[in-house]
């Protein structure tokens, strides 16, 4: 037979009984139990093995329909507010991916306008070496009238 100790307000009661601990439950249930089997005192609302003398609350009255009011009113808000959003969520991703296109098209003419200029740079590079080439020819070559 287990022998239970209580503590309630600092004073410690015991060794009870089952039956001797009901009853001292049932008139200070917000107590603590102990016996030899535990490490620590335990509410005695945690022990399945007392009556619980507590009994359920009555159930509250239907919500005011006032309050009812004001919370769907707060409701539809909020959708009305959400339909905005997606909107212009809606509107942001399309400005985004015309932006992403002009991006992508903006990289492509880049491509091309940098092959022309290379292009384009080859070509007067190889004009100017052929000019040198003539200059360093007739340079080489003497007019009959530089020599008299």
């Amino acid at each position: 037979m287990t022998q239970w100790y209580f503590s309630h307000k600092g004073e410690v009661t015991g060794p009870l009984a089952l039956a001797e601990s009901n009853q001292f439950i049932a008139e200070n249930p917000d107590t603590y139990a102990w016996h030899p089997g535990f490490a620590q005192w335990v509410p005695v609302s945690q022990i399945d093995e007392f009556e619980h003398p507590m009994s359920p609350p009555p159930p509250p009255g239907a919500i005011p329909a006032k309050l009812l009011a004001q919370f769907s009113e707060k409701e539809q808000e909020l959708y009305q507010s959400l339909g905005k959003l997606d909107d212009s969520l809606t509107t942001l991703e399309a400005a985004i991916a015309a932006l992403d296109q002009d991006i992508n098209n903006s990289k492509a003419d880049t491509q091309s306008l940098n092959q022309e200029v290379n292009a384009t740079l080859r070509s007067i590079n190889e004009q100017y070496e052929a000019l040198q080439k003539r200059v360093a020819g007739l340079a080489g070559k003497q007019s009959p009238r530089d020599n008299t």
